[in-house]
């Protein structure tokens, strides 16, 4: 404590269970700490001005974890997501979206989808089936829409055509060989950062747990 506030490596308890290790500076966390939620969560890593910034580590109440780069308390730059169900998300993150290039990894099936993500969802790219059949094109809320090529890995031949409304209606089968493509969402709705408040400057009294709660 220096004057009432916060100041160097501390050890903070709340009242409803939550826990701080680690740095503050002018009352706030900085530098290197890990934050223990009651609820199992944890975040270990980088604060500037009392926000998670940088590099750091959170590992989700539902097992789920987040490994990469964070500014202003979302996820921001490069990062990697693995989720509940063994889906891996590596790539670009902007406030807590996937945004950029990115890799999502289907466990169920092992296929993945690789290319540009906007605000959450797979736009433009390429997906890659487990067999080694390759389709390449743009995408709607996670699925084949609009112009693309497949290339089948057992003859190398390529396919040119079109979805619509998540059907295959243009392009060259032979008699019964026309596949079905129907690979699984992928899901768009990306985790939102943990709030963290501030601390406060002298007794540690946590703000309403209804403004600390964790959520992926």
């Amino acid at each position: 404590m220096k004057d009432n506030i916060p100041y160097g490596t501390g050890v903070a308890t709340y009242s409803n269970g939550d826990k701080f290790e680690g740095m503050y500076e002018n009352g706030k966390r900085s530098n290197r700490g890990k934050y223990t939620f009651k609820n199992g969560g944890t975040y270990d890593g980088m604060y500037t001005q009392g926000l998670k910034s940088g590099f750091g580590v959170m590992q989700y109440p539902d097992k789920s974890s987040y490994e990469g780069y964070w500014a202003e308390d979302k996820k921001n730059g490069s990062g990697r997501y693995k989720y509940a169900n063994g889906d891996i998300y590596h790539g670009e993150w902007k406030d807590d979206f996937k945004h950029g290039f990115g890799m999502y990894l289907f466990q169920e099936n092992q296929s993945q989808v690789e290319g540009t993500w906007e605000k959450g969802s797979f736009v433009e790219g390429r997906w890659l089936m487990a067999n080694g059949d390759v389709y390449q094109g743009a995408f709607l809320k996670g699925k084949p829409e609009g112009p693309g090529k497949f290339k089948f890995s057992a003859s190398q031949n390529t396919l040119e055509g079109k979805y619509e409304k998540g059907k295959w209606t243009s392009g060259d089968y032979y008699d019964k060989e026309k596949p079905h493509f129907s690979p699984p969402a992928v899901a768009t709705v990306a985790p939102t950062a943990t709030p963290v408040p501030p601390p406060p400057k002298i007794n540690f009294s946590p703000p309403p747990s209804s403004a600390r709660k964790l959520s992926r």
